[in-house]
């Protein structure tokens, strides 16, 4: 089982990828699968530090909730991408609640297993350490697309990155609010509805309540190449 989470792991996670055979295998020996249904939640703001996760299926939903009770969808996790190292380093409690929006299957390193690991090796702590800045480094890109690049280019690179997410055979049916996207690309919902709109009248994709479908994911991807 645990050779068939490592080639897995190994094709969707950078990080994972680039550990040596005997830790990879060290780190799976430590870890337990998890499964959550649709709308089940992994976790929730100011919940106690229970270790790191890594999923290997589904989608899980990043979210915080504001004071006034409305919630703001942050990101959206896939398969390979690693969650909890913050509260690794610091102790801290979780940061926002995590929910699966669709069934998912993941590998959980709990407290005590990342202490033993730590304990046989303390230069896990730097590997973990690089699990953190990778990630530091993908905001920090995500924040210069927002200062740099216009709304319809990154809907659209949004749009491709939720097509890996939800293909069916040859379709691709995205299910997703535009209140949703809106709150990913901090965009509004009257801006996003506009955007999805001329792609429609483009041909790339058809929008029905709560679902979008791409019809023609070559000009999708011509959208999100566009120059600035």
């Amino acid at each position: 089982m645990s050779d068939h989470f490592a080639l897995q792991l190994r094709e969707h996670s950078h990080w994972f990828a680039a550990l040596s055979t005997s830790q990879q295998q060290q780190l799976l020996a430590h870890a337990r699968l998890v499964q959550l249904g649709a709308g089940q939640r992994l976790f929730s703001r100011g919940d106690e530090f229970d270790g790191i996760y890594v999923l290997l299926s589904g989608a899980l939903l990043i979210a915080g909730v504001h004071s006034s009770g409305r919630e703001a969808l942050l990101t959206i996790v896939e398969a390979g991408d690693w969650i909890g190292e913050i509260a690794l380093f610091d102790r801290k409690a979780r940061t926002h609640d995590a929910t699966a929006s669709v069934a998912c299957q993941l590998l959980h390193l709990n407290h005590s297993a990342l202490q033993q690991l730590v304990q046989q090796d303390p230069l896990w702590w730097q590997r973990f350490g690089q699990l953190l800045t990778e990630k530091m480094r993908l905001v920090f890109q995500a924040l210069e697309d927002m200062s740099l690049l216009p709304a319809s280019v990154r809907l659209a690179r949004r749009l491709l990155m939720l097509c890996r997410l939800h293909q069916q055979d040859e379709r691709y049916l995205i299910p997703v609010q535009q209140e949703q996207l809106g709150q990913l690309l901090s965009l509004s919902r009257q801006t996003i509805n506009q955007l999805l709109q001329q792609l429609v009248a483009s041909g790339v994709i058809r929008t029905s309540y709560a679902e979008i479908e791409v019809l023609d994911l070559k000009l999708l991807k011509q959208a999100a190449e566009m120059a600035v």
